[in-house]
Protein backbone atom coordinates (compact mmCIF):
# COMPACT_ATOMS: atom_id res chain seq x y z
CA UNK A 1 0.00 0.00 0.00
CA UNK A 2 1.27 3.69 -0.96
CA UNK A 3 0.91 6.26 1.60
CA UNK A 4 1.78 9.86 0.51
CA UNK A 5 3.03 12.54 2.99
CA UNK A 6 4.45 15.89 3.21
CA UNK A 7 7.88 16.07 4.75
CA UNK A 8 10.02 18.80 6.82
CA UNK A 9 12.37 20.63 6.00
CA UNK A 10 14.41 18.40 8.66
CA UNK A 11 13.73 15.18 6.68
CA UNK A 12 15.76 16.68 3.74
CA UNK A 13 17.82 14.42 3.69
CA UNK A 14 15.65 11.47 3.01
CA UNK A 15 14.54 13.36 0.46
CA UNK A 16 17.37 13.69 -1.30
CA UNK A 17 19.44 10.46 -0.67
CA UNK A 18 16.12 8.65 -2.38
CA UNK A 19 17.92 9.14 -6.17
CA UNK A 20 20.93 7.62 -5.08
CA UNK A 21 19.03 3.62 -4.34
CA UNK A 22 16.44 4.56 -7.43
CA UNK A 23 19.22 4.61 -10.06
CA UNK A 24 21.92 2.26 -8.40
CA UNK A 25 23.68 0.43 -10.90
CA UNK A 26 22.85 2.79 -13.50
CA UNK A 27 25.78 3.51 -15.47
CA UNK A 28 24.70 6.73 -16.93
CA UNK A 29 23.50 8.59 -14.29
CA UNK A 30 25.16 11.40 -12.48
CA UNK A 31 24.99 11.69 -8.71
CA UNK A 32 24.60 15.41 -7.79
CA UNK A 33 26.89 16.68 -4.62
CA UNK A 34 24.82 16.06 -1.76
CA UNK A 35 25.77 19.46 -0.12
CA UNK A 36 25.40 21.58 -3.09
CA UNK A 37 21.42 20.59 -3.66
CA UNK A 38 21.07 20.56 -0.24
CA UNK A 39 22.04 23.99 -0.11
CA UNK A 40 19.82 24.59 -3.29
CA UNK A 41 16.71 23.87 -1.24
CA UNK A 42 17.41 26.70 0.93
CA UNK A 43 15.11 29.53 0.62
CA UNK A 44 17.93 31.48 1.93
CA UNK A 45 19.95 30.71 -0.91
CA UNK A 46 17.21 29.89 -3.83
CA UNK A 47 15.18 33.30 -4.84
CA UNK A 48 12.27 30.97 -6.37
CA UNK A 49 11.84 29.29 -3.88
CA UNK A 50 11.77 32.04 -1.14
CA UNK A 51 9.42 33.99 -3.13
CA UNK A 52 6.85 31.41 -3.52
CA UNK A 53 5.27 28.66 -1.07
CA UNK A 54 6.56 25.22 -1.74
CA UNK A 55 6.17 21.55 -0.02
CA UNK A 56 8.23 18.44 -0.33
CA UNK A 57 6.01 14.96 -0.54
CA UNK A 58 7.15 11.53 -0.26
CA UNK A 59 5.34 8.48 -0.67
CA UNK A 60 5.72 5.26 1.44
CA UNK A 61 5.42 1.50 0.59
CA UNK A 62 5.50 -0.39 3.86
CA UNK A 63 7.79 2.51 5.30
CA UNK A 64 10.42 2.34 2.49
CA UNK A 65 10.62 5.43 0.62
CA UNK A 66 9.56 5.17 -3.20
CA UNK A 67 9.09 8.64 -4.87
CA UNK A 68 9.56 12.24 -4.19
CA UNK A 69 8.10 15.61 -5.71
CA UNK A 70 8.92 19.46 -4.70
CA UNK A 71 5.81 21.18 -5.48
CA UNK A 72 3.99 24.89 -4.90
CA UNK A 73 3.32 28.20 -6.15
CA UNK A 74 5.54 29.29 -9.22
CA UNK A 75 5.67 33.21 -8.00
CA UNK A 76 7.28 34.75 -10.99
CA UNK A 77 4.58 33.36 -13.79
CA UNK A 78 2.19 34.66 -11.30
CA UNK A 79 3.50 37.80 -10.97
CA UNK A 80 3.64 37.98 -14.62
CA UNK A 81 0.28 36.67 -15.72
CA UNK A 82 -2.05 37.32 -12.37
CA UNK A 83 -2.60 33.97 -12.98
CA UNK A 84 -1.82 31.84 -9.93
CA UNK A 85 0.29 28.72 -11.36
CA UNK A 86 1.76 25.84 -9.36
CA UNK A 87 5.10 23.67 -10.77
CA UNK A 88 6.22 20.55 -9.93
CA UNK A 89 10.11 19.69 -9.51
CA UNK A 90 12.81 17.18 -8.81
CA UNK A 91 10.36 14.15 -9.50
CA UNK A 92 11.41 10.82 -9.54
CA UNK A 93 9.30 7.26 -8.34
CA UNK A 94 10.70 3.63 -8.42
CA UNK A 95 7.36 2.53 -10.20
CA UNK A 96 4.14 4.07 -12.01
CA UNK A 97 2.19 3.27 -8.94
CA UNK A 98 4.21 5.82 -6.62
CA UNK A 99 4.99 8.00 -8.97
CA UNK A 100 1.21 8.75 -9.70
CA UNK A 101 0.49 9.21 -6.06
CA UNK A 102 3.43 11.86 -5.60
CA UNK A 103 1.99 13.92 -8.79
CA UNK A 104 -1.80 13.63 -7.38
CA UNK A 105 -0.18 15.04 -4.24
CA UNK A 106 1.32 17.67 -6.10
CA UNK A 107 -1.76 18.49 -7.81
CA UNK A 108 -3.77 18.71 -4.85
CA UNK A 109 -1.20 20.95 -3.07
CA UNK A 110 -1.17 23.79 -6.02
CA UNK A 111 -4.69 23.33 -6.14
CA UNK A 112 -4.99 24.43 -2.63
CA UNK A 113 -2.82 27.12 -3.03
CA UNK A 114 -5.03 28.54 -5.55
CA UNK A 115 -3.13 27.38 -8.71
CA UNK A 116 -5.03 26.76 -12.27
CA UNK A 117 -2.57 24.54 -13.68
CA UNK A 118 0.28 23.02 -12.75
CA UNK A 119 4.18 22.96 -15.06
CA UNK A 120 6.86 20.51 -14.79
CA UNK A 121 9.57 19.04 -14.46
CA UNK A 122 10.50 22.75 -13.29
CA UNK A 123 14.26 23.55 -12.10
CA UNK A 124 14.16 24.02 -8.50
CA UNK A 125 15.59 27.63 -8.39
CA UNK A 126 13.65 28.00 -11.97
CA UNK A 127 17.45 28.26 -13.97
CA UNK A 128 19.17 25.28 -15.81
CA UNK A 129 19.19 22.47 -13.11
CA UNK A 130 17.11 20.04 -14.63
CA UNK A 131 14.57 21.71 -16.48
CA UNK A 132 12.07 19.67 -18.04
CA UNK A 133 12.02 15.63 -18.86
CA UNK A 134 14.42 14.20 -21.10
CA UNK A 135 12.37 12.58 -23.98
CA UNK A 136 14.86 11.64 -26.88
CA UNK A 137 18.18 11.06 -26.74
CA UNK A 138 19.09 8.17 -24.00
CA UNK A 139 21.33 5.95 -23.16
CA UNK A 140 24.54 8.28 -22.04
CA UNK A 141 24.93 10.16 -19.34
CA UNK A 142 23.77 13.67 -19.31
CA UNK A 143 25.82 16.83 -19.11
CA UNK A 144 25.77 19.23 -16.49
CA UNK A 145 22.26 20.93 -15.57
CA UNK A 146 20.75 18.98 -17.69
CA UNK A 147 17.79 16.45 -16.80
CA UNK A 148 18.20 12.52 -16.81
CA UNK A 149 15.25 9.99 -16.08
CA UNK A 150 13.68 6.75 -17.05
CA UNK A 151 12.43 6.39 -20.42
CA UNK A 152 9.11 5.70 -18.83
CA UNK A 153 8.66 8.60 -16.65
CA UNK A 154 6.85 10.21 -19.80
CA UNK A 155 4.09 7.58 -20.25
CA UNK A 156 3.38 7.70 -16.54
CA UNK A 157 3.02 11.91 -16.32
CA UNK A 158 0.97 11.48 -19.42
CA UNK A 159 -1.10 8.82 -17.83
CA UNK A 160 -1.87 11.20 -14.78
CA UNK A 161 -3.57 13.31 -17.23
CA UNK A 162 -0.59 15.86 -17.89
CA UNK A 163 0.17 17.44 -21.70
CA UNK A 164 2.80 19.38 -23.08
CA UNK A 165 3.38 22.51 -21.96
CA UNK A 166 5.07 24.56 -24.84
CA UNK A 167 7.35 23.63 -27.84
CA UNK A 168 9.74 20.83 -27.16
CA UNK A 169 13.54 22.01 -26.14
CA UNK A 170 16.26 20.81 -27.84
CA UNK A 171 20.28 20.18 -27.09
CA UNK A 172 22.90 19.84 -30.15
CA UNK A 173 26.16 18.03 -30.34
CA UNK A 174 28.78 19.85 -32.24
CA UNK A 175 32.14 17.73 -32.55
CA UNK A 176 35.29 19.17 -33.03
CA UNK A 177 36.62 17.00 -35.83
CA UNK A 178 33.71 17.72 -38.28
CA UNK A 179 32.93 21.51 -37.05
CA UNK A 180 33.36 23.39 -40.36
CA UNK A 181 35.31 25.77 -38.65
CA UNK A 182 36.86 27.70 -41.69
CA UNK A 183 33.77 28.29 -43.35
CA UNK A 184 32.20 29.67 -39.70
CA UNK A 185 35.13 31.95 -39.20
CA UNK A 186 34.47 33.59 -42.86
CA UNK A 187 30.63 33.92 -42.23
CA UNK A 188 31.21 35.69 -38.52
CA UNK A 189 33.61 38.14 -40.15
CA UNK A 190 31.47 39.17 -42.65
CA UNK A 191 28.42 39.59 -40.05
CA UNK A 192 30.78 41.23 -37.52
CA UNK A 193 31.87 43.53 -40.18
CA UNK A 194 28.34 44.33 -41.40
CA UNK A 195 26.81 44.37 -38.05
CA UNK A 196 29.57 46.49 -36.21
CA UNK A 197 29.88 44.58 -33.25
CA UNK A 198 32.71 41.30 -31.50
CA UNK A 199 32.77 39.28 -29.06
CA UNK A 200 35.17 39.89 -26.37
CA UNK A 201 35.75 37.61 -23.24
CA UNK A 202 33.61 38.71 -19.87
CA UNK A 203 35.95 40.58 -17.34
CA UNK A 204 35.91 38.44 -13.99
CA UNK A 205 37.32 41.96 -12.22
CA UNK A 206 34.61 43.55 -13.09
CA UNK A 207 32.12 40.94 -12.68
CA UNK A 208 29.09 43.84 -11.26
CA UNK A 209 29.53 46.29 -14.38
CA UNK A 210 29.15 42.72 -16.73
CA UNK A 211 25.84 41.29 -14.95
CA UNK A 212 24.55 44.53 -15.54
CA UNK A 213 25.03 44.33 -19.23
CA UNK A 214 23.80 40.31 -19.09
CA UNK A 215 20.38 41.94 -17.29
CA UNK A 216 20.09 44.95 -20.12
CA UNK A 217 20.55 41.77 -22.73
CA UNK A 218 17.98 39.86 -21.35
CA UNK A 219 15.26 42.47 -20.91
CA UNK A 220 15.95 43.71 -24.35
CA UNK A 221 15.68 39.93 -25.93
CA UNK A 222 12.12 37.99 -27.06
CA UNK A 223 10.56 38.08 -23.66
CA UNK A 224 7.37 38.18 -24.22
CA UNK A 225 7.71 34.60 -25.24
CA UNK A 226 9.30 33.44 -21.53
CA UNK A 227 6.43 32.46 -18.90
CA UNK A 228 8.77 34.67 -16.21
CA UNK A 229 12.16 37.42 -16.95
CA UNK A 230 15.04 36.18 -14.55
CA UNK A 231 15.39 39.28 -11.50
CA UNK A 232 18.41 40.57 -10.59
CA UNK A 233 18.47 38.85 -7.52
CA UNK A 234 18.38 35.44 -10.01
CA UNK A 235 21.30 36.96 -12.06
CA UNK A 236 23.17 37.29 -9.22
CA UNK A 237 22.10 34.19 -7.41
CA UNK A 238 22.91 32.27 -10.76
CA UNK A 239 26.73 34.08 -11.27
CA UNK A 240 27.67 33.20 -7.75
CA UNK A 241 26.88 29.50 -7.85
CA UNK A 242 28.42 29.41 -11.47
CA UNK A 243 31.50 31.39 -10.43
CA UNK A 244 34.10 27.98 -9.02
CA UNK A 245 32.92 26.39 -12.38
CA UNK A 246 33.04 29.10 -15.11
CA UNK A 247 35.79 29.70 -17.07
CA UNK A 248 35.92 32.81 -18.54
CA UNK A 249 37.08 31.76 -21.65
CA UNK A 250 34.52 30.32 -22.26
CA UNK A 251 31.98 33.47 -21.44
CA UNK A 252 31.38 36.31 -24.28
CA UNK A 253 29.51 39.07 -24.47
CA UNK A 254 28.97 40.91 -27.81
CA UNK A 255 28.82 44.92 -28.19
CA UNK A 256 28.18 47.30 -30.95
CA UNK A 257 31.52 49.56 -31.71
CA UNK A 258 29.54 51.68 -29.45
CA UNK A 259 29.85 49.91 -26.53
CA UNK A 260 26.07 48.73 -26.24
CA UNK A 261 25.46 45.08 -25.17
CA UNK A 262 23.22 43.17 -27.83
CA UNK A 263 24.26 39.50 -26.84
CA UNK A 264 26.14 36.84 -24.47
CA UNK A 265 26.68 33.28 -24.53
CA UNK A 266 27.83 30.99 -21.82
CA UNK A 267 29.47 28.03 -21.40
CA UNK A 268 31.00 25.67 -18.68
CA UNK A 269 33.02 22.41 -18.94
CA UNK A 270 31.22 19.38 -18.91
CA UNK A 271 31.78 18.78 -14.89
CA UNK A 272 29.38 15.50 -14.93
CA UNK A 273 32.32 13.84 -16.38
CA UNK A 274 34.23 14.00 -13.14
CA UNK A 275 31.02 14.13 -10.52
CA UNK A 276 30.27 11.10 -12.17
CA UNK A 277 32.67 9.55 -10.02
CA UNK A 278 31.98 10.97 -7.14
CA UNK A 279 29.15 9.34 -5.43
CA UNK A 280 27.94 12.67 -4.66
CA UNK A 281 30.18 13.80 -2.02
CA UNK A 282 33.36 16.07 -1.76
CA UNK A 283 35.00 14.45 1.49
CA UNK A 284 37.26 12.41 2.19
CA UNK A 285 37.64 11.33 -1.06
CA UNK A 286 35.71 13.04 -3.60
CA UNK A 287 37.54 16.05 -3.99
CA UNK A 288 40.74 14.13 -5.06
CA UNK A 289 38.82 12.29 -7.63
CA UNK A 290 37.03 16.05 -8.92
CA UNK A 291 40.97 17.23 -9.42
CA UNK A 292 42.20 13.98 -10.92
CA UNK A 293 38.79 13.93 -13.16
CA UNK A 294 38.23 17.28 -13.93
CA UNK A 295 41.54 17.02 -16.29
CA UNK A 296 40.21 14.89 -18.43
CA UNK A 297 36.97 16.43 -19.22
CA UNK A 298 36.08 16.25 -22.55
CA UNK A 299 33.89 18.58 -23.66
CA UNK A 300 31.75 21.68 -22.83
CA UNK A 301 27.93 22.57 -22.42
CA UNK A 302 27.20 25.70 -24.14
CA UNK A 303 24.81 26.64 -21.37
CA UNK A 304 22.79 30.38 -22.19
CA UNK A 305 22.56 32.58 -25.18
CA UNK A 306 20.44 35.56 -25.44
CA UNK A 307 20.54 38.38 -27.98
CA UNK A 308 18.47 41.75 -27.78
CA UNK A 309 15.10 41.76 -30.29
CA UNK A 310 17.08 44.09 -33.20
CA UNK A 311 20.10 41.97 -33.61
CA UNK A 312 18.84 38.60 -34.10
CA UNK A 313 19.92 36.62 -36.74
CA UNK A 314 22.53 39.46 -37.70
CA UNK A 315 25.29 36.94 -36.38
CA UNK A 316 25.90 38.32 -33.32
CA UNK A 317 25.33 34.97 -31.68
CA UNK A 318 27.50 33.60 -33.87
CA UNK A 319 30.35 35.52 -32.65
CA UNK A 320 30.21 34.85 -29.53
CA UNK A 321 30.21 31.00 -30.88
CA UNK A 322 33.07 31.13 -32.58
CA UNK A 323 35.55 31.99 -29.95
CA UNK A 324 33.94 29.97 -27.22
CA UNK A 325 34.77 26.62 -30.32
CA UNK A 326 38.22 28.56 -30.97
CA UNK A 327 39.09 28.43 -26.84
CA UNK A 328 37.93 25.16 -26.62
CA UNK A 329 40.03 23.35 -29.46
CA UNK A 330 42.77 25.23 -28.10
CA UNK A 331 42.20 23.20 -24.61
CA UNK A 332 41.79 20.07 -26.54
CA UNK A 333 37.83 19.44 -26.35
CA UNK A 334 36.01 17.36 -28.25
CA UNK A 335 32.38 17.91 -28.65
CA UNK A 336 30.32 20.31 -26.59
CA UNK A 337 26.36 20.68 -26.48
CA UNK A 338 24.30 23.69 -26.99
CA UNK A 339 20.98 23.59 -25.35
CA UNK A 340 18.81 23.50 -24.11
CA UNK A 341 17.01 25.47 -26.84
CA UNK A 342 13.49 26.11 -27.57
CA UNK A 343 12.03 24.35 -31.30
CA UNK A 344 10.32 27.64 -31.80
CA UNK A 345 13.64 29.51 -31.15
CA UNK A 346 14.89 29.14 -35.31
CA UNK A 347 17.33 32.09 -34.82
CA UNK A 348 18.65 30.68 -31.92
CA UNK A 349 19.69 26.99 -32.88
CA UNK A 350 20.49 28.77 -36.73
CA UNK A 351 23.58 29.64 -34.71
CA UNK A 352 24.21 26.48 -33.93
CA UNK A 353 23.62 24.30 -36.80
CA UNK A 354 25.69 26.86 -38.56
CA UNK A 355 28.61 25.81 -36.12
CA UNK A 356 28.00 22.51 -37.05
CA UNK A 357 25.70 21.28 -34.30
CA UNK A 358 23.18 18.51 -34.40
CA UNK A 359 20.14 17.97 -32.61
CA UNK A 360 20.56 14.58 -30.68
CA UNK A 361 18.33 15.36 -27.11
CA UNK A 362 14.72 16.47 -26.60
CA UNK A 363 13.04 17.77 -23.62
CA UNK A 364 9.58 18.31 -22.78
CA UNK A 365 7.44 20.40 -20.19
CA UNK A 366 4.24 19.10 -19.05
CA UNK A 367 1.21 21.08 -17.69
CA UNK A 368 -2.51 20.17 -16.39
CA UNK A 369 -5.11 22.05 -15.51
CA UNK A 370 -6.05 21.93 -11.74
Amino acid sequence: MITVRRIERKELGRFLRLPFRLYRGDPNWVPPLFSEMKGMLDPEKNAFLKNGEHAFFMAFRDGKAVARVLAGLNYPVTKKTGIPNGFFSLFEAQDEESGAAVLDAACRYCKSLGAVKIVGPYSPTDGEEGRALLVEGFGFPPVIYTAYNPPWYKDLIESCGFTRHAKDLLAFLIEADTMPIEKFRRVVAVSEKRGGFSARRIDFSDLESELRDIEKIISESAVENWDSIPSWEQIEQTADAMKSLADPDFIYIVRTDEGRPVAFVVAIPDYNQALIHMKGRLFPFGFVKFLYWRKRIKGIRILMQFCVKDYEGKGAVSSAYLKIMEKAREKGYLWGEAGTIGEENVRSWRAVVGAGGRPYRKYRWYEKAL
